[in-house]
């Protein structure tokens, strides 16, 4: 995939969730409390879960390319 493309992905699922998903929650993480609209909790969420999984996938993807060249 391109960068455009995943651009534009990201752009029009953060506007759809925001479109739809306006209510306050509460999260509650061991003693933090913090209230925000809940489009902004799955933003956060889904940008935490992209971080994660880029910094987990690294050691493999570097592991593939040394064995290849």
């Amino acid at each position: 995939m391109n960068a455009k493309l995943v651009i534009a992905i990201v752009v029009l699922s953060i506007f759809a969730v925001y479109r739809s998903e306006c209510q306050v929650v509460m999260v509650s993480l061991l003693f933090w409390k913090i209230e925000a609209s809940r489009s902004i909790v799955l933003m956060v969420i889904f940008i935490i879960g992209l971080f994660t999984g880029w910094i987990l996938a690294q050691p493999i993807y570097e592991k593939t390319i040394r064995t290849n060249v």
